[in-house]
């Protein structure tokens, strides 16, 4: 396996406070420290204090490139399909907190239920009378 570091532009959650939890990106990447931009700021971090999520992804597609995504075959419970999603920041960090405060205990379902109800509407508007 290639040596695997961090690299500028890398998915980061950084383990120390004050900083506990925030997610960043690399801007700089260095042997044994990394600098984060957190919410606008730039962060001196050691690479131990960081969690890289994209160097993870890196890992699992080296490791398993053909890998699919998802549960293994057989294993599903309903019909469904993986799909990526470019939602407006905000409204994402609303629906997030929304989760955090158990007012949406099922992200999926809150999902599908939201959609079906769009596409519910928008057939009945189409539809001839």
């Amino acid at each position: 396996m290639s040596s695997m570091r961090a690299k500028v532009g890398d998915k980061v959650r950084l383990k120390r406070s004050p900083f506990m939890n925030e997610r960043g990106t690399v801007v700089k990447a260095q042997k044994r420290t990394l600098v984060v931009l957190v919410n606008g700021d730039d962060v001196e971090a050691a690479v131990e204090d960081v969690t890289n999520l994209s160097l993870a992804a890196r890992k699992a597609w080296e490791s398993m490139p053909d890998r699919r995504v998802g549960r293994p075959k057989g294993t599903r419970l309903c019909d469904r399909v993986s799909v990526t999603l470019r939602i407006d920041r905000d409204l994402w960090q609303a629906f997030r907190q929304l989760e955090e405060d158990a007012l949406v205990t099922d992200r999926t379902a809150t999902i599908n239920d939201c959609l079906r109800a769009k596409v519910n509407e928008l057939q009945t508007k189409a539809s001839p009378d």
